[in-house]
């Protein structure tokens, strides 16, 4: 059976073996899932870890008053994999497809086992983990804000310079989330960050055509976190 594409590009196993790589391609299974489908809930046995073959998927928590709070979304490439520790784990959080999209499914049991006899994929695991963990202290900081205005401009200004670090100078961007998917993030209502927007346009800080904004004036909107 020839190797998928997709599967040799995925981060979580770029330092794998032909062999390593020729196993996984016989256990993991295909499923897909149309938009607004439940992959997982929070508390429920973690049987199958998760990559994302195309669309987009985030992954989520609700507080007890029912408010959701997005903590990552997932995109192709992306997994949901976290402690390998112990065949046995509950999820901590749900997921969501915020599109059609399909997705590989590794069992719990050969991701633990592939991580106890591989070291290469532990440490790739490790790097993925810092990385993630930076994320949740930007989300952190982020919904730490006590204006939503600043909480908005700490996420755009994030987004800016993520893209920047990627070689990108252009101070157009593409925001890669919907109204309700920001302010699910932050922790606001979409009405709030429609107007937030609304207001840093009117104030000529950005510049906005669909889901593209352009930073206008970069040291007025470093301003407000001031």
């Amino acid at each position: 059976m020839d190797l998928s594409p997709e599967l040799k590009a995925i981060p979580l196993f770029k330092n794998l073996s032909l062999k390593d790589l020729k196993f996984l391609n016989q256990i993991l299974k295909e499923r897909t899932y149309e938009k607004g489908g439940i992959l997982f809930e929070q508390s429920e046995a973690c049987e199958n870890i998760i990559i994302v073959k195309s669309g987009r998927i985030k992954i989520f928590r609700l507080s007890s008053s029912g408010q959701e709070q997005i903590l990552e979304v997932l995109h192709p490439g992306d997994t949901c994999a976290c402690n390998p520790g112990k065949a046995e784990w509950a999820c901590s959080s749900w997921a969501q497809a915020l599109s059609d999209c399909t997705v590989w499914t590794l069992s719990r049991k050969h991701y633990v086992d592939m991580v106890k006899n591989n070291s290469q994929l532990a440490h790739t695991l490790s790097d993925l983990f810092a990385k993630r963990l930076c994320k949740f202290c930007a989300l952190i900081e982020q919904v730490s804000l006590e204006t939503p205005q600043r909480r908005l401009v700490k996420f755009l200004l994030d987004i800016f310079d993520s893209q920047e670090s990627n070689g990108e100078q252009n101070l157009s961007f593409k925001v890669p989330f919907t109204h309700e998917e920001i302010a699910q993030r932050l922790g606001l209502v979409r009405e709030t960050v429609s107007r937030q927007l609304s207001h840093l346009k009117k104030l000529k800080l950005i510049q906005m055509d669909r889901n593209t904004i352009t930073i206008c004036d970069r040291k007025a909107l470093q301003n407000i976190l001031s």
